[in-house]
């Protein structure tokens, strides 16, 4: 009976600490004009449609709400950089007991990378652990190229309606070279980076890209590799 009654205590204790970790989602860079109203309606709330659509929402989780279109290492009201600090000190304070993980796609992870590099060396923040789903840490090739090649995209995408949307300033930190050398991709303060790569047969835009890619992101990129190598997997070849 003792053995039941501490077996109970300890999942009770369990469930309880599992309930206290806050999940924290950043999204990434925007290809329209409509879901840059993430940075006015999804900042601090628990769901974000505009962005992601539909979500699991069994744990407690915050969206980090940022205008996409512009640099998200600058700091500014909407900015990425600015608005994950803002969720990360009322969620995720280690002298409140507090603690979260975070989920970021594609610029949300040079957003969360940037963040935690710069602002968590006193480890102020408790962040278990980080999934990147196809993240922008080390930029994209296709950034490279420039914004016309974007524009090209939403209207492959899109339609003819978006041809005119301009992104200079998302662009210009996505080119490898910025995003790579914006901060040091090796300073994590301890937490542990998690990464899913995207892959796609479609090789019409293969001469872009070294390895293998998702048509955005290069796998070495989003892997969070240093050097450009053609990779296809993450974890080395």
């Amino acid at each position: 009976m003792k053995k039941i009654v501490l077996a109970l205590i300890a999942l009770s204790l369990s469930g309880s600490a599992h309930a206290a970790v806050t999940t924290i989602y950043v999204h990434g860079f925007h290809f329209s004009i409509q879901k840059t109203e993430t940075a006015k309606t999804c900042q601090g709330q628990t769901t974000c449609t505009s962005y992601w659509g539909q979500q699991d929402n069994s744990s407690p989780v915050v969206h980090t709400g940022y205008d996409g279109r512009f640099n998200p290492t600058v700091a500014g009201a909407e900015r990425g950089s600015t608005r994950l600090l803002e969720n990360l000190n009322k969620y995720c304070r280690r002298d409140r007991g507090q603690s979260c993980r975070i989920v970021n796609h594609s610029m949300g992870g040079l957003v969360s990378g940037f963040v935690l590099a710069n602002y968590n060396r006193n480890n102020i923040y408790n962040v278990l652990y980080v999934t990147a789903l196809v993240s922008a840490e080390g930029g994209s090739e296709l950034a490279n190229i420039g914004n016309p090649v974007l524009q090209t995209l939403n209207v492959i995408t899109l339609g003819l309606s978006n041809f005119f949307l301009n992104f200079p300033d998302a662009v210009a930190v996505l080119k490898t070279s910025a995003a790579r050398g914006s901060y040091d991709h090796n300073l994590t303060n301890g937490t542990p980076f998690y990464h899913l790569a995207g892959n796609t047969p479609e090789w019409y835009i293969n001469w872009i890209f070294p390895g293998s890619h998702d048509t955005v992101l290069a796998m070495h990129s989003t892997c969070s590799y240093r050097n450009v190598e053609s990779f296809t997997r993450c974890g080395g070849q």
